[in-house]
């Protein structure tokens, strides 16, 4: 069920960033929500899971705005797999850490995409403009604990192990009863 419920919530993610976003004027910035969805996998999700969603979104990704096909998913298991292996050596877990943790993942990402389709199309010219780039890790700085939280609760909610009403309060056995 929370895999579902992410792969819905992160379908909206990203036709949100990729119809509504694009309204907004270039100095606003468009924030890559379907980014932090993917980072959210990497430090929270299982391996299999995970994978299987960062796969998905990478596809859907390609076919929404995608340069060629299969790039997408390619970088996004690649970050999956890179975020899994440092959470086992690193607490990358903390809210604390998840700012650097989304800046350095982006910048990663962000050059990835970049350096994969000058290679793939030399004759094109991609370019780099750093100050999109720099604009797009801030907005991403600033939305990603709000985000984090919502993914976070989103994975409680819809949690099979959890049996319980989420929203209602558990009672404790500490009732006084004649």
């Amino acid at each position: 069920m929370v895999v579902f419920s992410l792969f819905v919530f992160g379908t909206f993610l990203l036709v949100m960033q990729t119809t509504l976003l694009h309204v907004l004027p270039d100095w606003v910035g468009r924030p890559d929500l379907l980014f932090l969805l993917i980072v959210f996998l990497g430090t929270n999700l299982d391996i299999f899971k995970g994978a299987m969603l960062a796969l998905l979104f990478g596809l859907l990704m390609d076919i929404f705005s995608g340069i060629f096909l299969g790039l997408h998913p390619v970088v996004y298991l690649l970050l999956f797999f890179i975020l899994k292996g440092a959470g086992r050596h690193l607490a990358i877990n903390e809210s604390v850490h998840q700012v650097p943790l989304v800046v350095l993942s982006y910048l990663f990402t962000a050059s990835a995409i970049y350096t994969f389709a000058s290679m793939l199309a030399p004759e094109s010219q991609i370019a780099w403009a750093w100050g999109t780039q720099i604009l797009q890790v801030l907005i991403l700085d600033v939305i990603c604990m709000p985000f984090f939280h919502l993914f976070n609760w989103i994975t409680t909610v819809f949690d099979a192990k959890n049996q319980s009403n989420p929203f209602r309060r558990s009672r404790t056995g500490n009732r006084f009863r004649l």
